[in-house]
């Protein structure tokens, strides 16, 4: 009962908050239709509880639940203060206690590697500060996250609206309405951040190239935009950079001005950001050809047979006897359909196994007390299953037969993807890298077909991807001629398509890949606005009238 009226009370205090606010009222929208969206966007968040609920039942890997059940783990630390301040700010915790305290946690740690530094140590933090407001009711911190993604979205609506005063409906449904973009910003999860750090920095980014004068503020918030973005999803921030360097060329320097003359066509706007994205890709590429550092394209080459690898799912056991991780240690891994395979070895493990599961296990709350206690929960491989043995530091792989009594401990369970998707492999150079694009492209935007539908879910991305298509083909018969505001459609093309390759670059699977691009889908969206004519489609609209 205690958690309903938690619900109920900030429930109220941000209806009232959006009411007053003189910030969401914009392009004709008054405070209404604000709360509209933060309504709309609570809907969501319940369908996305109910979603992970009772169809992603594994609360261990559900994405709305790991980092909220890891920040419990730091709160829980009260009233120690000085342990929950240490891990909430991160100042002196580099001592073992605080390191094995973080080792318990399930998502602090990204097992699987990342393209880039993307790590989950904020959205943890954040919500482990949240807990002081919510005092473990889940639902409060659905509310903050509805609330944060609304301010997020509301930011980009304005740095756009002036270049789109007479469409501003339109461009109040590309920002606020489109479905997976409602949808994986009303949870935990770090896209509601995103969206903010992308508002926060567009918006006053934009308001920095309106100014002649340097605002402390402006540079402050882009600032902070751009840390939240580096601390939640880094390879967003990538994608943006080039986007902002060609914005301040055109609009704060002489930057190719030569090519803007009376009565010619003018090609600065266009020349600039091709400059501006090939010195961007040198600047990526070149350190690793001098000074011989980790190769970018090497990183997404092995990125993407890990996420293939991932997508396919599997068990990895260690053998017992190693007692810390390093080269030379030797793991079985056997498919999810295998797991039956697995036999304990003590009534202890018997009883684990077929109460909590596998994925209990193999979670690093177990694992660490494992280590910790020198207890690991010991298994066999039935004989006569076929396995494949991985020693760490060596290329090789050996498929084998179980037929000895090697002793293991279930290191990690990964749960086979439903909606995995078959993509061809890169090699890690300029040339394979360009060749796949078209592929990259084609799976961010395109699938899953409508003839490769497995559940529901693929048949909501596929209706999704029809309908985004269906957009961009019309638009064609609309493009305006010229472009009014060229540097800022330029600005959301570059943007949509660097996410959009390497999205279809490295993900196999067809949810992460929609969840991914609900932070891309808007400024596509926008782009067609910027492109196209309204006084066409006007009278088309009355010709069929």
């Amino acid at each position: 009962m205690s958690d309903i009226f938690l619900c109920l009370f900030y429930f109220l205090i941000f209806s009232v908050i959006i009411l007053r606010s003189k910030w969401f009222k914009a392009g004709g929208f008054n405070n209404i239709h604000f709360l509209f969206l933060f309504y709309l966007k609570l809907l969501f968040g319940v369908g996305l509880w109910l979603l992970y609920t009772h169809y992603y039942k594994n609360r261990v890997t559900s994405d709305i639940f790991k980092y909220y059940d890891d920040a419990k783990m730091a709160y829980d630390t009260l009233p120690n203060i000085k342990d929950y301040l240490t891990m909430l700010t991160g100042i002196g915790d580099s001592g073992t206690h605080y390191q094995a305290l973080y080792q318990s946690m399930n998502s602090w740690n990204n097992k699987y590697g990342s393209i880039l530094y993307n790590n989950s140590h904020f959205i943890i933090r954040l919500n482990a500060f949240f807990l002081l407001l919510s005092h473990g009711c889940y639902g409060v911190h659905v509310i903050f996250m509805c609330f944060i993604a609304l301010v997020g979205l509301t930011y980009i609506y304005k740095a756009f609206l002036p270049f789109l005063t007479e469409r501003s409906k339109e461009l109040f449904a590309a920002v606020f309405l489109f479905p997976s973009v409602i949808l994986w910003s009303s949870g935990i999860l770090k896209e509601g951040l995103v969206w903010f750090g992308l508002g926060l920095s567009i918006y006053y980014f934009f308001q920095l190239l309106n100014t002649s004068a340097i605002r402390l503020k402006y540079i402050l918030c882009v600032f902070i935009g751009f840390l939240l973005l580096y601390e939640t999803k880094a390879y967003s921030l990538l994608c943006l950079l080039p986007c902002f360097i060609a914005q301040f060329l055109l609009r704060k320097t002489a930057f190719f001005n030569t090519l803007s003359r009376p009565g010619k066509k003018d090609m600065r706007t266009l020349v600039t950001y091709a400059f501006v994205f090939i010195m961007y890709m040198v600047v990526v590429l070149l350190p690793h050809a001098v000074f011989h550092t980790a190769s970018p394209l090497q990183m997404i080459s092995d990125k993407q047979n890990d996420f293939n690898r991932i997508s396919k799912g599997g068990i990895y056991l260690e053998n017992i006897k190693h007692t810390n991780i390093k080269p030379g240690n030797e793991f079985a891994f056997i498919s999810v359909a295998d797991s039956t395979g697995i036999i304990p070895l003590t009534s202890h493990a018997d009883s684990l196994l077929h109460k909590n599961g596998i994925q209990y296990l193999a979670s690093n709350p177990v694992a660490y007390k494992e280590w910790t206690r020198n207890a690991k929960i010991p298994f066999i491989l039935k004989k006569g299953i076929s396995f494949s043995r991985i020693i760490i530091g060596s290329k090789d792989t050996l498929h084998l037969i179980a037929s000895d009594s090697t002793t293991y401990w279930i290191y990690t369970y990964i749960e086979t993807a439903n909606s995995r998707i078959k993509i061809e492999p890169i090699k890690p150079n300029i040339v394979s890298l360009v060749s796949h694009i078209p592929q990259a492209l084609n799976v961010s935007l395109l699938l899953p077909y409508p003839w490769q539908l497995r559940s529901a879910m693929t048949a909501i991305y596929c209706a999704e991807n029809i309908f985004v298509f269906m957009l961009f083909f019309i638009a064609l018969f609309f493009f305006k001629r010229p472009v009014l505001h060229q540097d800022f459609a330029l600005f959301c093309l570059t943007y949509s398509l660097m996410m959009l390759v390497l999205i279809g670059l490295v993900s196999p699977i067809l949810g992460g890949i929609e969840r991914y691009k609900s932070v891309v889908i808007p400024f596509m969206f926008i782009l067609l606005l910027l492109t196209t004519d309204k006084d066409k489609i006007s009278n088309v609209f009355k010709l069929k009238k």
